[in-house]
């Protein structure tokens, strides 16, 4: 299969070598940021042309919210596109929009309300203050500004919104604009399945699959730290005989709303949820994009099939069994200075540079690299640090792999300054705690980069759960 991923920084670099690596599909990538292109050089073949594959029977995979109008285009000139839609960005950069399509959907939807201005903002909150709210940030904002309300009257919130205006940076982040919403008690999961553009994929006996996924979105253990996007996840492979995916993925009119927007990929809904009335759920926002780190689990460890036939099947509108993996699995995300801060640092307080040691689990040493001569035979693409089981699980985002023709020795390197370096998959294990436990050995005895860091929480939240939802 000929696929071109269009990539907007480079998220999508763990399919798109396992697609390659592993299932030995032809394989091409592009990515928008010219700051990222360095991402996957030397472990995918690249291009700065993307234009250069209209009409030539590519799938066209992307993983940003920013380019649905270019979908839009490129389906509506016939080439098959895996990704978002214009209307799906919309609905995911427009949280308001979101809130109004959850609405019509059916979903307990809380009160929610955008601002421009963080004046406007602080005097809502002390207008409104018996309330208790939460900010999320829009546009280019970085994450960590983001704030979940804690004390009664709103006082942190307050004290948080005039400390953030006192730094805003309008130049870097343009205009403020950030959306609060009220706080709703319960449980934080999301749903996630595969749509082709007229229905969901489905399992030979004609059942909605997916997953059911618990984010970690904290930068430390115990949801400490700064809100840095994700660092971990639950998932549990689910059918819609499952009473809470089928609540949040399968009611009724949802079928019908992505149809009419011409959606063909991955859908993912998150959701606080009362356990005791699964009808009470509030949706916070929809995801209609590959997921950061949820690719590596969704379209990878997560399946049982070739990842390509999905994506295959969602891009022509036609049917496939997705095969997914039922019962509990896991992602961590690999991490390193200057994580999670997301402003440009000198190169001195980042791990741009710094070298991933693939180890070969038996002795705890360095795999080794191929030699010269046998890349030579097998091509510029032939690096072997990794074993095939390796490969399975260990998915690497900001690295690229650079070989010294003289001596024929390859490593990996870091390549950009923003300290996400990869994701670790596995499913070993019949508990949350299990699967934690055997993960955590796992990148211990796998992969090391010095001053690399995980949390070892991810799925504690969820385990006094477990009984309800596996």
């Amino acid at each position: 299969m000929d696929l071109i991923f269009h990539s907007e920084h480079g998220e999508t670099l763990d399919l798109a070598s396992y697609l390659f690596h592993v299932r030995k599909h032809n394989v091409i990538m592009y990515i928008q940021n010219k700051e990222m292109r360095s991402i996957g050089k030397g472990i995918v073949p690249h291009t700065e042309d993307w234009f250069d594959f209209l009409g030539k029977n590519y799938i066209w995979v992307f993983d940003s919210c920013s380019c649905g109008h270019l979908q839009d285009w490129l389906r509506s000139r016939g080439e098959l596109v895996f990704g978002g839609c214009a209307q799906g960005d919309h609905l995911e950069n427009n949280r308001q929009a979101g809130q109004e399509w959850f609405k019509e959907l059916g979903f307990k939807q809380p009160f929610s309300k955008n601002f421009t201005s963080i004046d406007s903002a602080i005097r809502f909150v002390e207008t409104h203050s018996s309330r208790k709210y939460i900010l999320k940030q829009n546009g280019d904002a970085p994450k960590s500004i983001n704030h979940l309300g804690k004390f009664d009257g709103s006082v942190d919130m307050i004290y948080h919104l005039n400390e953030l205006r006192k730094s805003w940076n309008s130049q870097e982040y343009g205009q403020f604009n950030c959306d609060l919403m009220e706080v709703v008690e319960g449980l934080e999961v999301a749903a996630s399945a595969y749509f082709n553009g007229n229905d969901f994929l489905r399992s030979v006996d004609g059942r909605v699959v997916g997953f059911l996924n618990f984010e970690e979105k904290k930068e430390g253990d115990s949801g400490t730290g700064e809100t840095c996007g994700e660092m971990g996840t639950t998932f549990i492979g689910v059918d819609d005989s499952h009473l809470l995916f089928k609540s949040i993925i399968c009611r009724d009119g949802m079928v019908d709303k992505l149809r009419d927007i011409g959606f063909h990929g991955v859908f993912d809904i998150n959701c606080i949820v009362d356990l005791e009335n699964p009808k009470g759920i509030v949706a916070l926002e929809p995801t209609m994009r590959l997921g950061v780190p949820a690719t590596s689990y969704e379209f990878i460890e997560g399946l049982g099939c070739d990842p390509a036939e999905i994506i295959e099947a969602c891009a022509r509108g036609t049917t496939f069994d997705p095969q997914i993996k039922e019962g509990v699995g896991m992602v961590m995300c690999v991490v390193a200075k200057p994580f999670p801060c997301e402003m440009d640092v000198d190169e001195k307080a980042t791990s741009i540079g710094e070298r991933l040691w693939i180890l070969d689990p038996k002795t705890g040493q360095p795999s080794p690299s191929a030699k010269f001569e046998d890349r030579l035979e097998m091509g510029p693409w032939a690096e072997n640090h990794f074993s095939d089981e390796q490969r399975e699980h260990i998915h690497l985002y900001n690295f690229e792999f650079a070989v010294d023709e003289e001596t024929g020795e390859g490593c990996y390197k870091v390549v950009s300054k923003n300290g996400y370096l990869l994701t670790v998959t596995g499913r070993q294990g019949t508990s949350i705690k299990q699967v934690r436990k055997s993960l955590i050995q796992y990148i211990k005895e796998n992969l090391y980069l010095p001053g690399m860091k995980y949390r070892t929480d991810i799925g504690l939240r969820i385990e006094e759960y477990e009984d309800e939802l596996v």
